[in-house]
């Protein structure tokens, strides 16, 4: 794919430029991302309106950052291109990268690209960050030059995501340990986040608290967990493609179907994307993954390994991190998917205890009998009526989570499931409903209390006054 001349007079965005990220330290912290945040009206190329600048900040000993409608993100992304980028209309033939940022997306783009392109030469090859654009840094302005089909990179959470039901996604997930260290390492090497001497236990604690760029990973990760068996959703696993790298190269192949498909199938060609998709063969030339302008060392393909994590955690840090795991992953098939990667003591693969999954992880991505145990800003689709009030009053519960739990789409994605009818009926009953319940819940207990049924013609016969409220006889029986 060979960037148009339009494409090619935007590359200065990929060059730092500090009058770009005008200085501001605000004292205080960033404002948390939200994994439901709201999607925004589709920007006009010829709009007057001026879009506001994003707040860039940076606390002492803290990564360069800033703030776009309360999200965290690098300190050079633009308003107008991350809100354009969340409201992009995808093409039919479109393939969407997403992960969370360190889990092995310019791997699969390098991949994608040997698959998908004609031209695409993975020796001299332009550089990924131009044929293969981050949506949200560059823009959907920048994304249309772009012929098709296109492979397009995001960090976005599920929610943020573009939606369509004929593109096609893929969704690579790392254990957060190793993504914790790799995560560290980019944001040293990169110039934009004025870091190069940043040091590790900082970094770590800003991880666990959400208050790294690209917001929170663990939220990101359940974002999308309950869709990773959509018909047009390709789940990978970082671990599983350094153990069999074929097998992964092959998945995606038939997943992206047509050349792709002939390509993994025929065993020449196969052999030869293997083999140039090692993490030893993507280390030569790394002038084709960024420009070297943007990097302070010319290394972004660093180890490409697991269990990096062990040089540089501490043993309280595991421990940290395996509770984080464990409350915010309970209840869900990611439970589980770690257990070795993450262990403090090597444990031997063939010793760990196999777990049984079920129907309904399988499905969903969630144990059906644990459900109520998962963290409020999870949505869920096999909730019970019971869970929707709560929610409604929890700090991160809203209308649109309501609505994911019961329909499995979110407000302004309706295009992404096949059943928009029963979608919009139960989008408005999950509005509907707590509003009706609500006010009548002192009635019926009422009525429990009275064991009396509302629909009874009788209702001035009670069988026992003796323990009965007086206020309440005279409320309900007839005059």
């Amino acid at each position: 794919m060979v960037p148009s001349p339009n494409v090619r007079s935007r590359m200065s965005f990929l060059t730092l430029d500090e009058s770009q990220v005008p200085e501001l330290t605000p004292p205080c912290t960033p404002i948390q991302s939200s994994s439901m945040a709201p999607t925004f009206p589709i920007l006009q190329r010829q709009s007057s309106v001026k879009v506001p600048d994003a707040q860039v900040y940076q606390p002492e000993g803290h990564p360069k950052q800033s703030r776009i409608d309360g999200e965290i993100w690098p300190p050079i992304f633009r308003t107008e291109f991350v809100r354009s980028a969340k409201a992009m209309i995808p093409r039919d033939d479109d393939v969407f990268v997403c992960t969370y940022p360190k889990c092995g997306t310019t791997w699969i783009q390098h991949i994608c690209s040997q698959l998908m392109n004609k031209n695409y030469d993975p020796d001299t090859g332009k550089e990924l960050s131009m044929t293969s654009p981050m949506i949200e840094r560059m823009g959907a302005k920048f994304a249309d030059e772009l012929p098709s089909p296109r492979l397009l990179k995001s960090h976005f959470n599920y929610s943020n995501c573009p939606k369509s039901d004929k593109a096609k996604y893929i969704f690579c997930v790392r254990n957060p340990k190793d993504c914790l260290t790799s995560y560290y390492f980019h944001n040293k090497n990169f110039k934009i986040y004025d870091w190069e001497d940043g040091k590790f236990d900082i970094f770590f604690d800003l991880f666990v608290e959400s208050k790294l760029a690209f917001g929170d990973y663990f939220e990101h990760l359940l974002s999308w967990l309950p869709h990773i068996n959509d018909s047009n959703v390709l789940f990978l696993k970082y671990e599983d493609m350094l153990e069999d790298l074929e097998t992964a190269v092959k998945k995606i192949g038939n997943f992206l179907g047509g050349r792709s498909a002939e390509i993994v199938n025929d065993p020449e060609k196969l052999k030869v994307v293997v083999a140039e998709s090692r993490v030893d063969a993507m280390k030569k030339n790394q002038n084709r993954w960024f420009p070297g302008s943007v990097l302070r060392q010319p290394i972004f393909i660093r180890k490409g390994v697991k269990r990096d994590w062990k040089n540089y955690f501490s043993k309280e840090q595991s421990d940290v991190m395996d509770a984080r795991a464990k409350s915010m992953l309970k209840g869900t098939i990611a439970e589980y998917w770690w257990r070795q990667e993450m262990s403090w003591d090597d444990i031997p693969a063939d010793t760990l205890p196999e777990i049984e999954i079920t129907p309904s992880e399988s499905d969903e991505g969630f144990h059906s009998d644990e459900a109520d145990d998962l963290p409020p800003s999870v949505s869920r689709r096999n909730s019970d009526a019971s869970s929707l009030l709560p929610l409604l009053s929890s700090r991160r519960g809203s209308y649109d989570s309501i609505s994911t739990m019961v329909t499995g789409t979110s407000i302004g994605s309706s295009g992404w499931g096949n059943h928009s009818f029963l979608n919009s009926v139960s989008y408005s009953l999950a509005h509907i409903v707590p509003f009706i319940m609500v006010p009548l819940m002192p009635f019926i207990v009422a009525c429990c209390m009275l064991h009396i049924s509302p629909f009874n013609p009788h209702l001035s016969v009670f069988k026992s006054y003796q323990n009965v409220p007086k206020n309440l006889v005279v409320l309900f029986s007839k005059k």
